[in-house]
């Protein structure tokens, strides 16, 4: 019992972002020793979160989680069909709770939570977090953060895109604490970075520039170094190889080509600008590569100056921008 009351606190300070850069290293190692590891990690996060969301309806009081413990420790619970959970089960059940109270008590009694949002028709916003990390969000983007990092785990939610360059923070221990990032879907963490997180309906990338972060999303986790990117689409988040500094030109206007594809271009706007891009022909732009630099800083700009570049028309309409080669 007392082994694994080691691992549901080792989860549990995970999720939180509470956890060291030994204990990052330890849960790491842990959640890829088997499927069943990975299962019981996306149990508890998924009922963490899903009591986090529920504030009002959770009591704080100690002794109400005191006597749940200790029903949960007491008591085999049984399924609809009558069938046993086992005390592992029950145990993590008694932990989540626990757990739960103890971060709602921590966010309504010792921290100020702060929202910043970002008009689609203002220009973009520099945030400066209790950390002295930095955010950059883009217009239509909006974040939620606790006024004091101290008294709560580094957790912020994005909603939309925004360029982090993220502090590096020690605990009481000389370690390094976790910062994670909630979006609709995917969970960002890292310790010391710089990235860029960007959403277009159901799709959301991230894109690392310096450092290492660590993606999931459901059952699905992934790793990323300088250069890697995650793109979350239909369901699945896949990873690749890209330029990620072109991927930070919505945020400085310095758009940095080298040898970059027609289909990264057409990631790239869609991602930028929240809209949907047609390739006409296609099979047209295979052999195109772009390399070299582009200032722009407006949509209008960066579209004009890739015509040339393509050898071909680009026309907006609504949110749907069409790319149609010059060439018969």
């Amino acid at each position: 019992m007392k082994q694994d009351e080691a691992i549901y606190t080792l989860i549990l300070k995970y999720i939180e972002g509470k956890a060291s850069e030994e204990e990052t290293a330890e849960f790491l190692q842990w959640i890829d020793q088997s499927p069943e590891n990975k299962i019981l990690y996306f149990k508890i996060k998924d009922a963490v979160e899903a009591l986090s969301k529920n504030e009002s309806q959770v009591s704080a009081d100690p002794q109400v989680w005191a006597s749940i413990t200790e029903k949960y420790n007491r008591e085999e619970k049984t399924d609809k069909k009558g069938i046993k959970f086992p005390k592992l089960w029950r145990y993590a059940a008694a932990v989540i709770l626990l757990a739960g109270a103890a971060l709602l008590y921590s966010r309504h009694n010792n921290s100020t939570w702060i929202t910043v949002q970002v008009a689609k028709n203002e220009a973009m916003k520099k945030v400066l977090l209790p950390d002295h990390s930095q955010v950059w969000l883009k217009p239509g983007s909006s974040i939620h953060y606790p006024s004091n990092f101290e008294q709560v785990s580094r957790i912020i939610d994005l909603k939309g895109d925004g360029f982090f360059e993220v502090a590096k923070q020690l605990d009481t221990h000389g370690n390094r604490k976790a910062f994670t990032i909630k979006t609709a879907a995917l969970s960002i963490s890292v310790l010391g970075t710089s990235f860029n997180v960007q959403q277009h309906g159901e799709e959301e990338g991230v894109v690392v520039n310096t450092g290492v972060v660590r993606v999931e999303s459901k059952n699905q986790v992934t790793t990323l170094h300088p250069g890697n990117k995650a793109l979350f689409k239909n369901k699945q988040l896949i990873s690749s190889k890209v330029n990620a500094s072109l991927y930070k030109g919505w945020m400085t206007g310095n758009y940095e080509f080298n040898d970059t594809s027609i289909e990264e271009i057409r990631e790239l706007l869609e991602l930028t600008y929240n809209v949907t891009v047609k390739i006409d022909q296609p099979e047209q732009f295979k052999n195109i590569r772009l390399s070299g630099r582009v200032m722009a800083k407006t949509e209008q700009e960066f579209l004009e100056l890739l015509k040339p570049m393509l050898s071909a028309s680009i026309i907006k309409q609504q949110n749907t921008i069409t790319i149609k080669p010059n060439r018969l």
